[in-house]
């Protein structure tokens, strides 16, 4: 699919309704699209999360010699 220019004309083809929702020629344009994971990418976040949070978190408890180093 090529992209092109919109011209001036075809400028009148967008509205906003009351909500300020956009439409091109009457029908809704999509914005935004919700992002819905699934269970096990929910696991895998939260264990990448857990992992980077210890990886910040390990010098600076090091550094206060709370391993006992």
């Amino acid at each position: 699919m090529a992209l092109r220019t919109i011209s001036i004309d075809e400028m009148d083809g967008f509205q906003l309704d009351d909500v300020n929702r956009l439409y091109w020629r009457g029908e809704t344009v999509l914005l935004e699209r919700r992002l819905k994971l699934e269970t096990y990418q929910i696991i895998l976040a939260t264990l990448a999360t857990i992992g980077a949070l210890a990886a910040g978190v390990h010098p600076f408890l090091v550094s206060w010699h709370l391993f006992g180093f």
